[in-house]
């Protein structure tokens, strides 16, 4: 119990920095907006933020568990398709993210494979150290008052059990995370 409460106040500590230097960057606007939200928000809650091939999350908080992993199978095309809100309207979602093949909750560590899709185009920026993913596409669609982004990623490689951080920028760089413990698996 006191390793697990030294690895939360580690944690914590942890968030606070990144929060103060992250804060030190950022628009006075932002500093003072509201992020965009998975279902969490101020004003406007859900619980069908995620959704992998089919089967939908709520990811409302800034940490969820999924009881089971969602098995991405090789070879095969999957989905993953994010519920995204912001206060100022669907078009202000700038950059939404995936970071996977990570274990452990600290937040400073996404873990080493990503996938990064700016709404201004057609371009999605893969980080793939190890060769887990094929072909990844991303597109999104409005549907007012939110903006769904749906990743089609084909895994080719194995990868354990792994935390998913997903994430969302506006355009005042207003920024929310959520974090999926045990949350998917390449097999």
């Amino acid at each position: 119990m006191n390793n697990r409460f030294m690895s939360l106040a580690s944690f914590i500590v942890v968030l606070l920095l990144i929060t103060a230097v992250g804060g030190q960057s950022m628009s006075a606007y932002a500093a003072y907006s509201n992020p965009p939200s998975f279902g969490g928000g101020k004003s406007l809650k859900y619980s069908d933020g995620l959704v992998i091939n089919g089967n939908t999350f709520d990811i409302s908080k800034f940490s969820q568990k999924l009881a089971t992993p969602q098995i991405l199978t090789l070879g095969k095309s999957s989905s993953i398709t994010l519920k995204i809100f912001d206060n100022a309207g669907p078009t202000t979602i700038r950059v939404v993210g995936l970071y996977m093949n990570m274990q452990g909750t600290n937040l400073a560590n996404k873990g080493d494979t990503s996938i990064s899709y700016p709404m201004n185009g057609n371009a999605v920026f893969l980080s793939d150290p190890h060769k887990l993913l094929g072909t990844v596409t991303a597109e999104y669609k409005i549907v007012k008052p939110f903006v769904y982004v749906t990743f089609h990623i084909t895994p080719i490689s194995k990868m354990d059990t792994s935390n998913l951080i997903v994430s969302a920028l506006d355009d005042h760089r207003a920024l929310t995370n959520s974090l999926i413990i045990n949350a998917i698996n390449f097999s």
